[in-house]
């Protein structure tokens, strides 16, 4: 495993940004535009590349609300409680 540091930098209007070598782009299938999130990881963040998929849940009244409230105590939205929640039992499942 290859690790890199890559330098944080900042726009003229105050955002942060960093640039990627294409040589990186390219083993990692990349391109300029596509989406990447960042995850906290052991002090530090790793970058992953979003991909989406689209999955149908179907929640009567009542879970949908027990639901709500579970994401609203985590300080979360409710797509991203169900992202957190899909995210762990996937990794419960798939060690």
């Amino acid at each position: 495993m290859k690790i890199s540091e890559i330098e944080v930098k900042e726009s003229i209007n105050g955002e942060l940004y960093f640039d990627l070598p294409d040589d990186l782009l390219s083993v990692l299938g990349w391109v300029e535009g596509d989406e990447i999130k960042f995850v906290e990881r052991d002090g530090g963040f790793v970058v992953k590349k979003v991909k989406y998929e689209s999955i149908e849940l179907d929640f009567d009244d009542e879970e949908l609300f027990k639901h709500m409230k579970h994401a609203h105590k985590e300080g979360l939205s409710f797509n991203d409680w169900i992202e957190k929640a899909l995210t762990e039992l996937v990794e419960r499942t798939n060690p």
